[in-house]
């Protein structure tokens, strides 16, 4: 694997601004309104200050590899599809512009672990705070924090993932009052993801914590399983306690709103698990009637309309500019074209963070480098995570979903570089 060559002096106030961009991506994301835009800020002025020093230098391949999906994601969602001409429909391109620009600045002055760690832990504290204040003192019916609710549990499951897992990868070198203050943030987070009276994150958890496991497993960290497992069983013991009557009659009546649906289609449309399965079975059909490159955003409204003045399809479905499901909601706008290139959005980080036993090898005859697995574990999480969230949701119909997403892998992939090339310079001055 190429690594970018060594880099020259870091100017000190270059790496501190690479620290706090590290620790504020995920630090307010939830905390303040548009705090998942206040770290990428940092991020991009820093890039832009600092273009200097780091334009032209050479490039890690893996920073690369991301840096080109990044451009061509931004061009993809920039564009609208309407008719036959791409027309530039927001500002999207500029934002993941401004992501290359902060992965190449990242590159020369790489972050540390440690301000990405805290942040992980201010960032879940700060959602499970803010969560509690709009349950307890608003008349916010569930937590939104200052997005959509169901953006809102996304996120702040990926913050108490985050805060979980450096607890438990990072035990032995962490003092007693962090490990209990990153278990109390993992538990803030959950409470956001509580609050906020969703189901979708409840999916993908499992998942998710299964595949953390397995990692832990593979690299030989049998213990922090057993611990991740005794985690698991408290806090779904306690979840049970506190709202398992209501989940249970949650799951009851998502049930029932299938076979309502299933009975009478159009007519039981109007109930929450009703209307998600109208918009599934309007976007496959509008699909599958221009696959290619499907009806364009506005097209997917048009006809829409259309369909819905004509009768064959509910009146429920025009409250909402997305099919609640990702890859039906792309299949619809943009065709194959669009799904195909939002699935290779979710499978390069996952083949770029993937800890496998070879890159984990990164010091012959030293201890296996809990850092280094830690961000891969994050790394594999995020687009996890997403994949997960995508059943139900069109994370990325919304500004959080895209500025979360992409600044996060930047941020981590970043980090990831830096460590792992001061991990080359110990090894290298180690050996016989």
């Amino acid at each position: 694997m190429t690594r970018a060559a060594a880099v020259p002096p870091a100017s000190t106030l270059a790496l501190r601004t690479s620290q706090l961009a590290a620790f504020l991506v995920p630090g307010v994301a939830l905390s303040v309104p548009s705090g998942y835009s206040v770290g990428a800020a940092v991020l991009a002025l820093a890039a832009l200050v600092f273009v200097r020093q780091w334009w032209g230098q050479p490039w890690d391949r893996r920073a690369a590899l991301l840096g080109s999906l990044i451009a061509v994601m931004g061009v993809l969602w920039s564009m609208s599809f309407d008719g036959w001409s791409l027309k530039p429909r927001n500002d999207q391109f500029y934002k993941y512009l401004f992501a290359i620009a902060g992965l190449g600045f990242l590159q020369l002055y790489a972050p540390k672990v440690r301000p990405l760690g805290w942040g992980m832990l201010a960032g879940a504290l700060g959602a499970g705070l803010v969560a509690a204040w709009q349950a307890g003192w608003t008349d916010a019916h569930r937590a939104n924090g200052f997005t959509n609710a169901i953006q809102f549990s996304g996120l702040a499951l990926i913050l108490a993932l985050g805060c979980c897992f450096g607890v438990l990868l990072l035990w032995r070198s962490l003092a007693a009052w962090q490990r209990a203050l990153g278990l109390v943030c993992s538990l803030f987070g959950l409470l956001a993801v509580v609050l906020s009276d969703t189901r979708g994150s409840w999916i993908v958890l499992p998942v998710v914590l299964l595949v953390g496991a397995l990692m832990l497993w593979r690299c030989g960290l049998r213990k922090p399983v057993g611990l991740g497992l005794v985690a698991a069983v408290i806090g779904i013991g306690a979840l049970v306690a506190v709202k398992g009557a209501e989940m249970a009659q949650r799951y009851h009546t998502a049930v029932t709103e299938v076979e309502q649906y299933q009975e009478q289609h159009q007519g039981a449309a109007q109930t929450s698990v009703g209307q998600r399965l109208a918009h599934w079975q309007l976007a496959w059909d509008m699909g599958r009637a221009k696959p290619l490159t499907g009806w364009g955003l506005q097209g997917y409204i048009d006809e829409k309309e259309r369909r819905v003045q004509a009768g064959r399809a509910s009146a429920s479905v025009l409250g909402y500019d997305h099919a609640h499901n990702e890859v039906l909601d792309m299949f619809a706008k943009r065709g194959l074209v669009g799904v195909v290139l939002l699935l290779v959005f979710y499978a390069v980080p996952l083949a770029i963070f993937w800890p496998t036993r070879r890159r984990m090898a990164q010091c012959p005859g030293t201890p296996m480098d809990r850092q280094i697995l830690y961000l891969r574990m994050l790394g594999t999480m995020v687009p996890l995570c997403y994949m997960g969230f995508g059943l139900t949701q069109v994370f990325f119909a919304h500004n959080s979903g895209h500025m979360f997403y992409v600044y996060m892998l930047v941020v981590l992939l970043g980090a990831l570089i830096g460590r792992e090339r001061a991990l080359s310079v110990v090894c290298s001055t180690t050996r016989p």
